[in-house]
């Protein structure tokens, strides 16, 4: 009986202390958990996809949007703008008229190509348009050149354009082209004045700088050579070009060339004299012509005239100043062996031959005779000018002998 007490009262105490809770069973809500969770994603999927859809798809441009109406903009009208004169009356009402467009300007502006803009660089050096022509310095040359002749050229508008004297231009090439300078010839041009010198031989530097009347260090020391470590004993190879600056070679005669053929010995000329030119090639050179013999007299080649300049090694002349057109008459009595344009510097000229005297008339402004024509003595043959190279009007007058020049006093009296 006592055990069976115990045991009821342990139940029932069980039932007080752990009271019953009551348990769904899992599989009862799981599929409806699924169902919502399901749909949710399938929601979102959709609201993504339809998200994308009308960030990519570009909307109609001229419908309006959906649920508003178009809208109707009033133009606003101008109000009138007061103009303040300057005047004492006082102000001055008006209305200010609006530019306005045409279609056909719409329409040109729209077929107007777009130029781009350039952006500015600060490094960009902005150009005058007005004067697009680069303007090179004058700049020291460092090395001999070589010049292409061209027609007209002479020695000295050689050295002239490129600042030196004739001497140098002669000093520097075969001297040939003294006599003769045809175009397409190829000349030397040295950066200074001097002597363009070819080495040949066994000469020294100070040899060769004797000769030019330099010091030897002048050649040795040059920028235009390069002779570094070389010293007045110093033999230079055959073929070696040295610019010895300031040096000098011999007396030049700028005088043009005389070409005389035959003569007594026989050449089959109507004279017996031979035949003569002078400065062959020029536009006023005759050619060969037969040389008529010597003259009978002399005379003055003008007769009105102011002195200017004598005879010297330099100017184988004399100069006689007198007004432009002043008659020109033959010294003596002669043939036209010359009579045109000089490419010597001489201008228009005539040159007359007396057996072995040649005469010559520079600086004309006219010419009245003709190539072969004979001319007695104190005949006009042209008038006095300033042509060529001449600083104003005068007679040039040449008497040479051998084709020499001869100072002209010593035949006719001034």
């Amino acid at each position: 009986m006592r055990d069976s007490r115990i045991a009821i009262t342990n139940e029932d105490n069980a039932e007080d202390t752990q009271p019953v809770q009551t348990v769904v069973p899992e599989n009862e809500f799981s599929g409806w958990r699924r169902a919502v969770g399901l749909f949710c994603l399938v929601g979102a999927a959709i609201l993504t996809f339809a998200t994308a859809l009308v960030l990519v798809l570009p909307a109609p441009r001229n419908s309006p949007e959906v649920g508003t109406e178009p809208v109707t903009v009033e133009p606003t009208p101008v109000p009138a703008i007061e103009n303040i004169g300057s005047d004492n009356q006082g102000a001055q009402d008006s209305t200010e008229v609006v530019p306005t467009i045409s279609p056909e300007q719409i329409q040109a502006i729209l077929q107007s190509p777009v130029i781009p803009r350039k952006e500015e660089n600060g490094f960009q050096i902005t150009r005058n348009i007005y004067d697009p022509f680069t303007i090179i310095p004058e700049r020291p040359r460092s090395e001999v050149i070589r010049y292409t002749v061209e027609s007209g050229d002479t020695i000295t508008s050689i050295a002239e354009r490129f600042g030196l004297k004739p001497e140098t231009i002669a000093w520097s090439n075969p001297r040939s082209y003294v006599q003769i300078l045809r175009p397409g010839a190829s000349v030397n041009v040295m950066p200074v004045d001097g002597v363009y010198h070819t080495a040949i031989g066994s000469s020294t530097i100070a040899e060769i700088a004797a000769n030019y009347g330099v010091d030897p260090y002048t050649i040795i020391d040059s920028s235009y050579n390069n002779l570094f470590g070389a010293t007045p004993a110093t033999v230079l190879p055959s073929g070696t070009q040295l610019v010895i600056e300031g040096g000098t070679a011999e007396q030049i005669s700028w005088n043009p060339p005389v070409v005389r053929t035959g003569g007594n010995s026989g050449s089959g000329s109507a004279s017996g004299n031979g035949q003569i030119s002078f400065a062959a090639g020029d536009a006023g050179s005759c050619g060969l012509v037969d040389n008529p013999g010597g003259g009978a007299a002399w005379a003055r080649p003008i007769s009105s005239y102011t002195w200017i300049r004598g005879f010297a090694s330099w100017h184988p002349a004399v100069d006689l100043a007198a007004q432009e057109g002043t008659p020109v008459y033959a010294a003596n009595g002669g043939r036209v062996i010359f009579a045109g344009w000089s490419s010597w510097g001489y201008g228009y000229s005539v040159v007359l031959a007396h057996g072995p005297f040649t005469t010559l008339y520079a600086h004309l402004s006219s010419i009245n005779v003709r190539c072969g024509q004979d001319v007695a003595p104190g005949q006009q043959i042209a008038a006095s000018g300033n042509s060529g190279n001449s600083s104003g009007p005068h007679l040039h007058f040449e008497i040479r002998y051998q084709d020499a020049p001869q100072d002209p006093t010593y035949t006719i009296g001034f």
